[in-house]
């Protein structure tokens, strides 16, 4: 079984709330998670901050969460000011980039 979720293109703290209720819903059903970020055009670190504990929480529940494309650019521009691609692992580039890192 896989759950969808999509991202609209307002991803900053005001949309926050809505992001995590959708993350704790998906978490409480079984199987994959596949997440649309494609429409993101405006994102802040909140966003990354909720994807990286859905992640987390998902692996400890031995579940998967992916994105269904790779980042878009205004979220690769966020990582990167971010410092998350200072030095990412392939577990990284797999999950924002699909294992390419965006140039």
């Amino acid at each position: 079984m896989e759950i969808e979720l999509h991202v609209a293109s307002s991803a900053v703290m005001r949309d926050a709330g809505a992001l995590r209720q959708q993350c704790i819903d998906a978490l409480a059903e079984e199987g994959t998670i596949n997440i649309d970020i494609a429409d993101v055009t405006d994102a802040d670190l909140s966003f990354v901050q909720i994807l990286c504990a859905l992640r987390t929480a998902a692996a400890d529940a031995g579940r998967e969460v992916r994105l269904r494309s790779p980042a878009p650019a205004p979220v690769a521009a966020l990582l990167d000011r971010a410092g998350f691609l200072a030095a990412p692992t392939p577990q990284d580039l797999d999950f924002w980039f699909h294992g390419e890192r965006a140039q």
